[in-house]
């Protein structure tokens, strides 16, 4: 692998990937690629986990093309240098803040969202003008074995390097040098990659966009009706194997029976068919990624009251609602991560926003309501969020999207995809002749007030 990231910096020390023509025409045959095989991508999702062909194209397909016609229509001001103003002491002088690729990049993808999470940050780091590493997850093989195959033969691999066969390939990247990490994926794993780094020296720049226990929190002047469809959408979406999605709620004891039965109403709905009186699940319904993730969603429910669903057959698990659940039930100790929605009633909602802010900070945060909407942004701390909806901030490129402390570090999404993948270098441009001589030796009084007068002393 050294081999390759040493082929890459070679090739990046060229300067070939620096101009716009060359950028643009990259991100313009990626797009054209994305499109000429999306019915090979909708088949390969079928085979990995069962994922419908809506869904792949509004969490995947689309959400990817969206980013990427967002990075071709703004790459030309992205790239432009920023004029900025320069200060008295500097004057005359001009200022400039010019974007400029880090290297070789390393992007490690996860198997939840295997395509939209692999192109858009491999996207991102081809706007910004570096080589990529692009390592795909091993629990999506039909997917991966597709995009890996697509992309080598579109791309000479000094430009865009794809890896995907196994964990222990993961594990030998960690280890290499590379300008700029962006990892998708476990905090457990973060932490590994950033020790391995730090083991050999480096200090590298990198995005960790991680996960946690996202909340989310009905209050009693909710509409529990829009509250319980936008909850049961945004839970079960992917099986609930989404970094985002709400892993338990918090609603005020007076309303919990009309959202669980709102709930409940929902999911036979979205995700059933009724024959007679029984209700089937849709064989449409997105499977969970492997029998170890049943097994241990299963052992989960362990002590808690099953209000709806929680069989499993083979990788196909039901939409599963539970209750008689507390901090220290087994499924409220880690991410919960697959269809499995924990509803817990709280009487002080003050006191709940104290217990939230013991916590690690989730990547999302969710507030059904209407009094303390206002007071719940400001109180708790999470990456992003919404008021009286789930996951639906993640959908505009104007908005940035990326966790604090245990749920990540960076941001990306629309213009900050340029950003994250650039470091922008500053530039003073004085004149060669002219200059304020304040700072040379020797000092006097009149030095010293001026500079007390500059300094706001």
């Amino acid at each position: 692998m050294n081999k390759i990231i040493d082929f890459q910096r070679n090739y990046f020390n060229t300067g070939a990937t620096l101009g716009y023509d060359f950028r643009i025409n990259q991100l313009k045959r990626l797009r054209s690629i994305i499109r000429k095989y999306e019915p090979d991508i909708l088949d390969e999702f079928l085979k990995d986990y069962n994922k419908s062909s809506f869904d792949v194209i509004s969490t995947e397909i689309g959400y990817a093309l969206t980013e990427l016609n967002h990075l071709i229509r703004h790459l030309k001001k992205l790239m432009k240098p920023q004029k900025v103003k320069t200060s008295v002491i500097n004057r005359p002088s001009k200022g400039y803040i010019v974007p400029e690729p880090y290297g070789v990049s390393l992007v490690v993808a996860p198997w939840n969202y295997p395509f939209n999470l692999s192109i858009v940050p491999l996207a991102a780091a081809m706007a910004a003008g570096n080589t990529v590493v692009l390592k795909l997850s091993t629990n999506t093989p039909s997917l991966s074995g597709l995009l890996y195959q697509v992309l080598m033969q579109n791309f000479p691999r000094e430009y865009i390097y794809v890896t995907w066969d196994s964990t222990a390939e993961r594990e030998a990247l960690f280890g290499c040098k590379f300008d700029y990490i962006f990892y998708t994926g476990s905090p457990a794993v973060a932490r590994e990659l950033q020790l391995r780094q730090a083991q050999d020296g480096r200090l590298t720049p990198m995005t960790l966009e991680l996960g946690g226990k996202s909340p989310c929190i009905v209050d009693k002047d909710a509409d529990i009706d829009a509250a319980a469809r936008r909850i049961v959408w945004g839970k079960y979406l992917n099986a609930g194997q989404t970094c985002v999605a709400p892993d338990h709620v918090y609603v005020e004891r007076s309303v919990k029976d009309a959202l669980v039965s709102k709930m409940i109403g929902y999911i036979k709905e979205f995700y059933y068919n009724k024959h007679g009186g029984e209700y089937t699940l849709r064989e449409d319904f997105t499977y969970v990624v492997n029998a170890k993730a049943v097994e241990r969603l299963q052992r989960s429910l362990e002590g808690a009251r099953i209000l709806w669903g929680g069989k499993a057959k083979d990788r196909m698990m039901e939409p599963t609602i539970i209750d008689m659940v507390t901090e220290e039930s087994p499924v409220m100790r880690e991410e919960i991560f697959g269809p499995v929605l924990p509803v817990l009633p709280f009487d002080d909602i003050f006191a709940l926003v104290r217990k939230i802010k013991s916590l690690e900070k989730p990547l999302a945060f969710y507030f059904f309501g209407k009094r303390y909407a206002k007071t719940m942004m400001r109180e708790c701390h999470f990456g992003g969020g919404c008021i009286n909806d789930t996951i639906m901030h993640l959908t505009d490129p104007s908005m940035p999207f990326g966790g604090v402390g245990q749920s990540g570090m960076g941001a990306y999404h629309g213009d900050k995809c340029f950003e994250t993948f650039s470091h922008h270098k500053s530039i003073l441009v004085t004149h060669p002749r002219k200059e304020l001589k304040l700072k040379y030796p020797p000092h006097n009084a009149f030095k010293h007030r001026l500079l007390r007068k500059y300094t706001g002393l």
